[in-house]
């Protein structure tokens, strides 16, 4: 699991309440020397509680924008594809600066993405 976009990682869990199961594979998985390796800075906090709150995972990353969501629902591939869905448009928000656009030039549909023109550079077909 790579942190490279990560700037903090706070989990808190009761251990043994069933539903913590996947914060702490989560909390293994972070704690894994590749994973530090991806990204030294990242601080990876943890805290034990002991009453019935469910287990909540919060998140900063490099851009200061925070995310915490509680996870006593989530398998721990959930809890990683949503810290990885917004690394990745962090990702590309990022790719589309160095090529001079922004999110807004751009358009989805149905899968595709394309650009956006002014009305008068489109010819109609």
């Amino acid at each position: 699991m790579p942190l490279s976009q990560l700037l903090k990682v706070n989990i808190q869990f009761t251990p043994s309440d069933p539903r913590s199961a996947a914060v702490r594979e989560f909390l293994k998985r972070c704690l894994a020397p590749k994973a530090r390796e991806s990204n030294q800075d990242c601080v990876v906090i943890h805290k034990v509680r002991w009453d019935d709150a469910p287990p909540v995972v919060a998140v900063e990353f490099v851009n200061g924008f925070k995310d915490q969501f509680n996870c006593h629902k989530f398998t721990v591939n959930e809890i990683l594809q949503r810290i990885q869905s917004v690394s990745n448009e962090m990702e590309t928000k990022a790719l589309l600066a160095e090529a001079g656009l922004k999110t807004s030039d751009l358009y989805l549909c149905g899968g595709f993405v394309g650009r956006k023109f002014a009305k008068d550079r489109v010819k109609s077909l």
